[in-house]
């Protein structure tokens, strides 16, 4: 299987820009990878800006359970795991 048009721009940008691709589809992510892409998913994403303050706790709690809800690329254990750290 291919990739979907978005996670192909995606690559793209970070090519041309140099810059980290944000993908969470596992094809597209091996694929940036073997391109010698720095890749990071949303999860990821959103544990960086809490990181550097960007975001509170509060907030990243409940963009995380949003998104558990909303994506089925993010199973229980991966948000209950980054969740846990937080606490």
């Amino acid at each position: 299987m291919g990739l979907w048009l978005g996670e192909a721009e995606a690559i793209a940008l970070a090519i041309e820009y140099n810059c980290v691709a944000v993908l969470d589809d596992r094809i597209a992510r091996s694929k940036a990878k073997s391109m010698w892409l720095k890749v990071i998913d949303t999860i990821g994403l959103l544990r960086r800006a809490y990181d550097k303050e960007l975001v509170d706790k509060d907030g990243l709690i409940q963009t995380l359970k949003q998104l558990k809800n909303m994506a089925s690329e993010y199973p229980n254990e991966i948000v209950r795991e980054v969740l846990d750290k937080l606490e």
